[in-house]
């Protein structure tokens, strides 16, 4: 098999115009203009409704390129890996076809039109939405997430590209068309690999060999040989000592690697690998028992679901980079998921981020393409389409260990048609059978665990952020152009209601941005605590959602360009495998203290402490017990009596504080219980005092320690970024609290302490205090 990079520099120009400018493939048009300053940044102020005009436009892409002699070869394909959406694709002046599926890689027999040297590619888009789209194309599908139809989740910014790469392949005597690996856990101490390899024969005369090893860490550990006589031939392996693949929190990821390589003679035809992780899902509970049944089995083993829905990273996704999926998706590793649900209203991602959540141990939840959006019965040609995009993605994931289990789409809203949810599943099935098919299941506010009724609460980004994105005089909640970057674009007004219920209003727009992020972090920490304490033990906690795609307030964890909101570090920490939280019974006046080791490795023996104290500082009841935790556990070992206490003081006067510490004395979870909502707390001056010290050559070790407490306290750098191993957490008194900084900027200790700035939920609200004067009070 040869092949020709297409990918790399093309030219763009609107259609009847001269103008070419430089583009990149895979890429989209957006992209492009914006390279070459033909447009302003689209997520500046709202910029984006002054680029509409980029939609409605016709875009011609091309490229010149120089082959090879390709006389000799059985068949030659021009493939289009993603075409982002209504297009004709052209090869020297001779329309190939039209295509209007985003999620399709499509392909032309290019054999004779295709000449050695010059050639040239053309590929038009016209608007999906204009006329000449429906007469030509018929059938689109493309993604939900950035349309009218979209249900104002994000904004609405058409883009035409090719968004994924294309290529010339030229095949002689035969191609492979398709690998299924599919595993056997039933000999124990073995796994059984059936590597079913799918062809298509040019020339039935010429003798060939299928030879299929399996690899680990580079050495060749099996390997098995067959004659190639059939359009799909099966060859069995067996792997003795498996190392098994398993999700972040319950052990490792060791990753095989399996070739298939065509023969004849030495000469090798073809030659395919896939990378696999040897494990199996389950379900547990029946796919129309409701949320609560749908427990995951990894090998076995139960495993708590802990996670968010995943949209796509970019409202211009060809745009993305291994870098860029390898921030996001490490960041959910790092705060302790282990899932990941592709929503149905934006893409079915690239193999680099199926890639990196193989190597991270984060599972993913693949829905089909599906979403209220396609609630109304389809035509057969519509059916048709989406069949072959299943048919195409399922193909395409199902060897990553990390793809648990395949779902009908966001069953949200107003549903989906049973046409599209009836095909895919008797697809997946078909294509997969090995792997758990759930029907449709809505999104939000959750998929997993929390109530109908606990829809997320947006959060603003920092306020470094917003002020990329609005002008200095914009600086208001409620100001039109601040307002264009919230999604929903109720969010504000339920920001708002929040903070009447719970919290007291803020003083300034800084100290509104940062308090909607601790409001949002409490309201799904409390949820979250809700679930893993109910009486019926729940399959997990996948919330609504984990990424932007572009910068605006909405209800995600991590913002548009990565940075951590107030929410993943707490769900770090609610998410870690080992954690506690306390519930407050006010009728019996006691506190149920639940420990979780959510780990499956061995038991966690250490001990659990607990104090309640007033808001001057004051210790009034305190005390610990010895526990031993099972792996994948939860058990409530102590119940405290409150009750006296509460009647002294009051709830607005007192504060419960848990930890968990091991044999060894380390601290390896803790956590605070709340008698009353935010707002109604005593808090005083934290009266707060920061130790800062170098760390290494670009890091500082911060040490606070407040005389009275101090809740949800954060770090920042003064218009800068940095990296924080922990940040919003909250400050017993005189207990001293560590936390790693380290700049984007490398800096002089002197420099550091200039930029830090230190805040805290009484700082939000506090009239005539600025961060400012709190670091000034830190230092004396």
């Amino acid at each position: 098999m040869r092949k020709i990079e297409l990918s790399g520099d093309w030219s763009v120009r609107k259609a009847g115009s001269k103008k070419n400018l430089p583009a990149h493939v895979p890429g989209c048009v957006h992209a492009d203009l914006l390279s070459s300053a033909e447009i302003e940044n689209p997520f500046f102020r709202k910029n984006l409704e002054g680029v509409a005009w980029v939609s409605a436009c016709e875009w011609v892409y091309e490229k010149t390129f120089v082959s090879e002699d390709f006389s000799a070869f059985d068949r030659v394909v021009l493939r289009f890996e993603g075409v982002d959406t209504c297009a004709t694709l052209c090869l020297n002046d001779t329309v190939l076809g039209h295509t209007s599926n985003l999620f399709e890689t499509v392909e032309f027999d290019v054999k004779a039109l295709l000449r050695p040297g010059k050639n040239t590619v053309t590929v038009t888009f016209v608007p999906p939405e204009g006329k000449m789209a429906r007469a030509t194309f018929g059938a689109i599908r493309r993604t939900a997430f950035n349309t009218a139809d979209g249900a104002g989740l994000h904004p609405v910014s058409l883009t035409a590209g090719l968004w994924r790469g294309v290529s010339i392949l030229a095949f002689a005597s035969m191609r492979v068309t398709g690998v299924a690996i599919r595993q056997d856990f039933s000999s124990a101490g073995i796994v059984g690999l059936e590597v079913a390899v799918a062809t298509e024969r040019y020339d039935p005369a010429t003798h060939l060999e299928i030879l299929v090893r399996v690899c680990y860490k580079g050495n060749i550990l099996h390997e098995a040989r067959d004659i190639l006589s059939k359009d799909e031939t099966v060859l069995r392996l067996a792997i003795k000592n498996p190392q098994l693949w398993w999700p972040a929190g319950m052990g490792e990821q060791p990753l095989y690697e399996v070739t298939v390589d065509i023969l004849a003679g030495r000469a090798c035809h073809e030659h395919v690998s896939r990378r696999i992780g040897l494990r199996h899902f389950e379900l547990e509970g029946g796919a129309g028992d409701g949320h609560s049944s749908r427990r995951i089995m990894i090998n076995g083993q139960r495993m708590f679901v802990k996670g968010a829905s995943w949209v796509p990273a970019d409202l211009y996704t060809a745009r993305m980079t291994r870098v860029e999926y390898a921030r996001l998706v490490k960041a959910a590793a790092v705060a302790n998921m282990n899932l990941l649900r592709v929503w149905g209203g934006g893409v079915y991602e690239s193999d680099a981020f199926y890639d990196l959540c193989d190597e991270y141990g984060i599972c993913v939840w693949q829905d089909m393409m599906l979403c209220e959006v396609q609630s109304a019965e389809p035509e057969a040609a519509a059916v048709s389409a989406f069949e072959r995009e299943v048919r195409c993605n399922v193909s395409r994931l199902r060897h990553h260990p990390c793809v648990a289990v395949w779902c009908g789409g966001d069953g949200g809203g107003r549903g989906i048609a049973a046409a599209y949810t009836q095909a895919a599943e008797a697809l997946v099935t078909a294509l997969d059978p090995g792997r758990p098919y759930l029907p449709p299941v809505a999104h939000a506010p959750f998929s997993l665990g929390g109530g109908a009724a606990g829809e997320p609460l947006p959060a603003y980004p920092e306020p470094r952020v917003v002020a990329g994105y609005v002008n200095e005089d914009e600086r208001n909640i409620s100001h039109p152009v601040c307002a264009f970057h919230v999604m929903p674009a109720h969010g504000a007004r339920r920001i708002y209601e929040g903070f009447l219920g719970q919290f007291l209003m803020p003083s300034g727009f800084d100290n509104t941005l940062w308090l909607s992020q601790i409001q949002q972090g409490f309201s799904l920490k409390c949820q979250l605590e809700q679930v893993r304490t109910a009486a019926e033990v729940k399959a997990g906690f996948v919330y609504w959602h984990f990424n932007d795609c572009w910068p605006c307030c909405s209800p995600s964890a991590v913002d548009f360009e990565g940075r951590w909101k107030a929410l993943h570090y707490m769900a770090r920490r609610f998410f870690s495998p080992l954690s506690l939280c306390g519930r407050y019974r006010a009728g019996a006046g006691l506190v149920d203290i639940f420990a979780f080791h959510d780990g499956i490795r061995k038991p966690f023996k250490g001990e659990i402490q607990w104090r309640v104290t007033q808001m001057e500082g004051t210790v009034v009841v305190e005390g610990a017990k010895k526990v031993t935790l099972a792996p994948a556990s939860r058990e409530m070992p102590v119940s405290v009596k409150v009750a006296e206490c509460l009647r002294k003081s009051g709830a607005g006067n007192l504060l419960m504080w848990l930890y968990m510490l091991d044999e060894q004395g380390n601290q390896v979870a803790w956590n605070t219980v709340l008698f009353c909502e935010p707002r109604e707390l005593a808090l005083q001056p934290s009266r707060m005092r920061a130790e800062i010290r170098a760390w290494d050559d670009n890091s500082f070790a911060v040490t606070l320690t407040s005389h009275h407490p101090a809740l949800w306290v954060w770090l920042s750098l003064e218009g800068m970024d940095a990296r924080y191993d922990d940040n919003f957490f909250s400050l017993e008194p005189d207990k001293p609290f560590r936390v790693r900084v380290t700049p984007s900027t490398r800096l002089k200790l002197d420099q550091f302490r200039q930029f830090l700035r230190i805040g805290s939920l009484r700082d939000t609200w506090q009239e005539k205090r600025t961060l400012m004067q709190v670091m000034a009070a830190a230092k004396k």
